[in-house]
Protein backbone atom coordinates (compact mmCIF):
# COMPACT_ATOMS: atom_id res chain seq x y z
CA UNK A 1 0.00 0.00 0.00
CA UNK A 2 1.47 3.75 -0.64
CA UNK A 3 0.09 4.84 2.85
CA UNK A 4 1.84 3.22 5.99
CA UNK A 5 -0.96 3.38 8.34
CA UNK A 6 -0.70 5.08 11.79
CA UNK A 7 0.42 3.54 14.84
CA UNK A 8 -1.30 5.34 18.35
CA UNK A 9 0.29 4.00 21.40
CA UNK A 10 -2.29 4.65 24.29
CA UNK A 11 -3.57 3.70 28.54
CA UNK A 12 -6.85 3.03 29.19
CA UNK A 13 -8.29 2.83 32.37
CA UNK A 14 -10.43 -1.42 33.12
CA UNK A 15 -10.06 -1.69 36.86
CA UNK A 16 -8.52 -2.16 38.30
CA UNK A 17 -6.01 0.39 37.27
CA UNK A 18 -4.91 0.90 33.08
CA UNK A 19 -4.00 -1.28 30.38
CA UNK A 20 -1.11 -0.46 27.47
CA UNK A 21 -2.68 -0.32 24.31
CA UNK A 22 -1.51 0.37 20.80
CA UNK A 23 -4.36 1.43 17.62
CA UNK A 24 -3.38 0.60 14.42
CA UNK A 25 -5.40 3.05 12.18
CA UNK A 26 -7.22 2.17 9.11
CA UNK A 27 -5.16 2.57 5.76
CA UNK A 28 -7.57 5.29 4.64
CA UNK A 29 -6.63 4.64 1.17
CA UNK A 30 -9.00 1.52 1.19
CA UNK A 31 -12.61 0.66 1.99
CA UNK A 32 -12.99 0.55 5.66
CA UNK A 33 -13.31 -3.21 6.56
CA UNK A 34 -14.15 -3.36 10.41
CA UNK A 35 -12.08 -3.87 13.14
CA UNK A 36 -9.90 -6.94 14.69
CA UNK A 37 -9.44 -6.74 18.61
CA UNK A 38 -5.60 -8.75 19.23
CA UNK A 39 -5.95 -11.40 22.48
CA UNK A 40 -2.53 -12.01 23.44
CA UNK A 41 -0.65 -15.52 24.52
CA UNK A 42 0.32 -16.60 28.10
CA UNK A 43 3.28 -15.28 29.77
CA UNK A 44 6.46 -15.42 28.27
CA UNK A 45 4.86 -16.17 24.84
CA UNK A 46 3.37 -13.03 24.68
CA UNK A 47 7.11 -11.35 24.45
CA UNK A 48 8.09 -14.07 22.65
CA UNK A 49 5.39 -13.30 19.48
CA UNK A 50 5.40 -9.29 19.72
CA UNK A 51 7.06 -9.22 16.14
CA UNK A 52 4.64 -11.22 14.79
CA UNK A 53 1.44 -9.54 16.18
CA UNK A 54 2.97 -6.07 15.21
CA UNK A 55 3.84 -7.18 11.36
CA UNK A 56 0.24 -8.63 11.50
CA UNK A 57 -1.50 -5.70 12.74
CA UNK A 58 0.05 -3.45 10.25
CA UNK A 59 -0.96 -6.15 7.34
CA UNK A 60 -4.47 -5.92 8.58
CA UNK A 61 -4.42 -1.93 9.19
CA UNK A 62 -3.04 -1.67 5.60
CA UNK A 63 -6.31 -3.67 4.23
CA UNK A 64 -8.61 -1.35 6.12
CA UNK A 65 -8.83 -2.51 9.80
CA UNK A 66 -8.26 -0.86 12.68
CA UNK A 67 -6.90 -2.90 14.47
CA UNK A 68 -6.42 -3.19 18.45
CA UNK A 69 -4.14 -4.78 20.49
CA UNK A 70 -4.22 -4.43 24.18
CA UNK A 71 -1.63 -5.95 27.29
CA UNK A 72 -4.47 -7.83 29.22
CA UNK A 73 -3.72 -7.32 33.24
CA UNK A 74 -0.81 -8.15 34.98
CA UNK A 75 0.65 -8.67 31.42
CA UNK A 76 3.13 -6.59 29.10
CA UNK A 77 3.04 -3.00 29.86
CA UNK A 78 -0.53 -3.07 31.82
CA UNK A 79 -0.64 -2.38 35.59
CA UNK A 80 -0.87 -5.00 38.09
CA UNK A 81 1.27 -8.10 38.95
CA UNK A 82 0.79 -11.58 36.66
CA UNK A 83 0.14 -13.42 40.32
CA UNK A 84 -2.99 -11.15 40.31
CA UNK A 85 -3.96 -11.80 36.80
CA UNK A 86 -7.61 -14.15 36.66
CA UNK A 87 -9.41 -14.90 33.68
CA UNK A 88 -12.85 -12.74 34.40
CA UNK A 89 -10.65 -9.87 34.56
CA UNK A 90 -9.20 -10.77 31.27
CA UNK A 91 -12.41 -10.87 30.07
CA UNK A 92 -13.44 -7.79 31.32
CA UNK A 93 -10.92 -6.20 29.68
CA UNK A 94 -11.47 -7.52 26.18
CA UNK A 95 -15.17 -6.37 27.31
CA UNK A 96 -13.81 -2.61 27.71
CA UNK A 97 -11.67 -2.88 24.61
CA UNK A 98 -14.10 -4.41 22.36
CA UNK A 99 -16.29 -1.39 23.46
CA UNK A 100 -13.81 0.74 22.87
CA UNK A 101 -13.00 -0.19 19.18
CA UNK A 102 -17.06 0.05 18.31
CA UNK A 103 -17.16 3.06 19.65
CA UNK A 104 -14.10 4.69 17.68
CA UNK A 105 -14.72 3.05 14.40
CA UNK A 106 -18.21 1.37 14.03
CA UNK A 107 -18.26 -1.86 12.03
CA UNK A 108 -18.26 -5.68 12.38
CA UNK A 109 -15.12 -6.83 14.88
CA UNK A 110 -13.34 -9.42 14.54
CA UNK A 111 -11.02 -11.26 17.64
CA UNK A 112 -7.48 -12.45 16.77
CA UNK A 113 -6.08 -14.59 19.50
CA UNK A 114 -2.76 -16.70 19.54
CA UNK A 115 -2.35 -19.73 21.82
CA UNK A 116 -4.35 -19.20 25.01
CA UNK A 117 -4.92 -16.05 23.54
CA UNK A 118 -7.50 -18.02 21.30
CA UNK A 119 -8.81 -20.18 24.04
CA UNK A 120 -9.78 -16.83 25.56
CA UNK A 121 -11.26 -14.95 22.33
CA UNK A 122 -13.59 -18.09 21.78
CA UNK A 123 -14.47 -18.03 25.73
CA UNK A 124 -15.16 -14.17 25.83
CA UNK A 125 -17.19 -14.76 22.14
CA UNK A 126 -19.84 -17.05 23.82
CA UNK A 127 -21.18 -13.85 25.75
CA UNK A 128 -20.91 -10.95 23.13
CA UNK A 129 -21.71 -11.16 19.16
CA UNK A 130 -18.45 -10.95 16.97
CA UNK A 131 -18.18 -11.17 13.05
CA UNK A 132 -15.77 -13.43 13.09
CA UNK A 133 -12.45 -14.56 14.95
CA UNK A 134 -9.35 -15.66 13.58
CA UNK A 135 -6.96 -18.21 15.93
CA UNK A 136 -3.27 -18.20 15.35
CA UNK A 137 -1.86 -22.11 16.73
CA UNK A 138 -4.70 -22.19 19.98
CA UNK A 139 -4.31 -24.13 22.63
CA UNK A 140 -8.19 -26.00 22.42
CA UNK A 141 -7.88 -26.83 26.48
CA UNK A 142 -7.13 -24.84 28.90
CA UNK A 143 -5.63 -28.07 31.13
CA UNK A 144 -2.96 -28.31 28.08
CA UNK A 145 -1.97 -24.86 28.07
CA UNK A 146 -1.20 -25.37 32.05
CA UNK A 147 0.53 -28.71 31.31
CA UNK A 148 2.86 -27.48 28.95
CA UNK A 149 3.76 -24.03 31.01
CA UNK A 150 4.51 -26.00 33.73
CA UNK A 151 6.70 -28.39 32.07
CA UNK A 152 9.11 -25.30 32.11
CA UNK A 153 9.72 -25.48 35.44
CA UNK A 154 10.23 -29.15 35.82
CA UNK A 155 13.38 -28.69 33.01
CA UNK A 156 14.71 -26.30 35.12
CA UNK A 157 14.62 -28.68 38.22
CA UNK A 158 15.91 -31.27 35.88
CA UNK A 159 19.08 -28.40 35.38
CA UNK A 160 19.25 -28.46 39.09
CA UNK A 161 22.15 -30.47 40.99
CA UNK A 162 19.95 -30.13 44.01
CA UNK A 163 18.47 -33.73 44.63
CA UNK A 164 15.27 -32.04 46.28
CA UNK A 165 14.93 -30.45 43.24
CA UNK A 166 15.20 -33.36 40.95
CA UNK A 167 12.51 -35.44 43.06
CA UNK A 168 10.35 -32.77 42.31
CA UNK A 169 10.99 -33.44 38.34
CA UNK A 170 10.66 -36.72 39.24
CA UNK A 171 7.19 -35.94 40.41
CA UNK A 172 6.10 -34.53 37.17
CA UNK A 173 3.20 -32.40 36.96
CA UNK A 174 0.85 -34.03 39.59
CA UNK A 175 3.99 -32.46 42.02
CA UNK A 176 3.95 -28.91 40.43
CA UNK A 177 0.05 -28.99 40.57
CA UNK A 178 0.18 -30.01 44.51
CA UNK A 179 2.97 -27.62 45.21
CA UNK A 180 0.23 -24.89 43.82
CA UNK A 181 -2.45 -25.87 45.68
CA UNK A 182 -0.64 -25.78 49.10
CA UNK A 183 0.96 -22.86 47.93
CA UNK A 184 -1.51 -20.64 46.25
CA UNK A 185 1.06 -19.93 43.58
CA UNK A 186 3.94 -21.17 41.66
CA UNK A 187 7.13 -19.38 39.79
CA UNK A 188 7.50 -20.70 36.08
CA UNK A 189 10.29 -18.76 33.98
CA UNK A 190 10.07 -15.90 36.05
CA UNK A 191 6.12 -15.92 36.39
CA UNK A 192 4.18 -16.37 39.27
CA UNK A 193 1.18 -17.81 38.53
CA UNK A 194 -1.89 -18.33 41.09
CA UNK A 195 -3.67 -21.19 41.67
CA UNK A 196 -7.11 -19.52 41.01
CA UNK A 197 -6.20 -18.58 37.40
CA UNK A 198 -4.67 -22.12 37.15
CA UNK A 199 -8.30 -23.66 37.74
CA UNK A 200 -10.11 -21.29 35.53
CA UNK A 201 -7.59 -21.80 32.48
CA UNK A 202 -8.00 -25.29 33.49
CA UNK A 203 -11.41 -25.61 33.22
CA UNK A 204 -11.95 -23.86 29.40
CA UNK A 205 -11.71 -26.63 26.43
CA UNK A 206 -12.82 -25.31 23.16
CA UNK A 207 -15.09 -28.14 22.46
CA UNK A 208 -17.53 -27.10 25.67
CA UNK A 209 -17.81 -23.55 24.54
CA UNK A 210 -20.83 -22.55 22.37
CA UNK A 211 -20.52 -19.64 20.22
CA UNK A 212 -22.62 -17.43 18.33
CA UNK A 213 -22.86 -18.08 14.84
CA UNK A 214 -19.95 -16.83 13.12
CA UNK A 215 -17.20 -17.82 10.69
CA UNK A 216 -13.91 -18.91 12.65
CA UNK A 217 -10.47 -19.45 10.64
CA UNK A 218 -7.68 -21.23 12.58
CA UNK A 219 -3.95 -20.96 11.08
CA UNK A 220 -1.72 -23.58 12.04
CA UNK A 221 1.96 -23.90 12.06
CA UNK A 222 4.86 -25.55 14.29
CA UNK A 223 4.50 -28.47 16.28
CA UNK A 224 1.97 -30.65 16.64
CA UNK A 225 2.04 -31.94 13.03
CA UNK A 226 -0.61 -29.90 11.31
CA UNK A 227 -2.06 -33.76 10.18
CA UNK A 228 -2.72 -33.99 14.46
CA UNK A 229 -4.23 -30.91 14.05
CA UNK A 230 -6.45 -30.83 11.03
CA UNK A 231 -8.39 -33.85 13.07
CA UNK A 232 -8.73 -31.95 15.75
CA UNK A 233 -10.17 -29.30 14.11
CA UNK A 234 -12.97 -31.76 11.85
CA UNK A 235 -13.86 -32.63 15.31
CA UNK A 236 -14.60 -29.21 16.52
CA UNK A 237 -16.69 -27.89 13.53
CA UNK A 238 -18.59 -31.36 14.01
CA UNK A 239 -19.54 -29.53 17.51
CA UNK A 240 -19.67 -26.24 16.41
CA UNK A 241 -21.55 -26.53 13.29
CA UNK A 242 -25.46 -27.10 14.58
CA UNK A 243 -24.77 -23.38 16.06
CA UNK A 244 -24.29 -21.85 13.11
CA UNK A 245 -20.28 -21.72 13.00
CA UNK A 246 -18.84 -22.55 10.16
CA UNK A 247 -14.55 -23.22 11.18
CA UNK A 248 -11.89 -23.21 8.08
CA UNK A 249 -8.52 -25.01 8.89
CA UNK A 250 -5.33 -23.38 7.13
CA UNK A 251 -2.32 -25.38 7.85
CA UNK A 252 0.75 -23.72 6.92
CA UNK A 253 4.49 -24.50 7.24
CA UNK A 254 7.03 -22.26 9.37
CA UNK A 255 9.09 -21.79 13.18
CA UNK A 256 6.89 -21.52 16.53
CA UNK A 257 7.81 -18.34 16.91
CA UNK A 258 6.05 -17.58 20.05
CA UNK A 259 8.38 -20.14 21.92
CA UNK A 260 12.02 -19.52 19.52
CA UNK A 261 14.90 -19.01 21.62
CA UNK A 262 15.80 -15.76 19.74
CA UNK A 263 12.31 -13.46 18.05
CA UNK A 264 11.57 -15.31 14.95
CA UNK A 265 9.11 -14.68 12.30
CA UNK A 266 6.86 -17.06 10.45
CA UNK A 267 6.20 -15.22 6.87
CA UNK A 268 4.46 -18.02 5.62
CA UNK A 269 1.51 -17.17 8.43
CA UNK A 270 1.60 -13.78 7.44
CA UNK A 271 0.88 -14.45 3.71
CA UNK A 272 -1.86 -17.12 4.49
CA UNK A 273 -4.06 -14.73 7.21
CA UNK A 274 -3.61 -11.87 4.17
CA UNK A 275 -4.79 -14.36 1.51
CA UNK A 276 -7.81 -15.24 3.53
CA UNK A 277 -8.81 -12.15 4.60
CA UNK A 278 -8.18 -10.69 0.97
CA UNK A 279 -10.18 -12.98 -0.82
CA UNK A 280 -13.47 -11.90 1.81
CA UNK A 281 -13.12 -8.54 0.92
CA UNK A 282 -14.30 -9.32 -2.92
Amino acid sequence: MSSTPHVEPFFFDSEPGTRFSLYHAPNAQVAARGAILYVHPFAEELNKSRRMAALQARAFAAMGFAVLQIDLFGCGDSCGDFSAARWELWRRDLGVAHQWLTKRNGGPVHLWGLRLGGLLALDYACTTQVAGIILWQPYLSGRTCINQFLRLRMAAYMLDEDPAMEQLAAGGNAALRAELTARGTIEVAGYEVSAELVRSIDAIDAANLRLPPCTVHWFACGAPATEKLAAAAQRLAACWAPGGVALHYHPVAGAPFWSTAEIAECPALLAATCAVFARESK
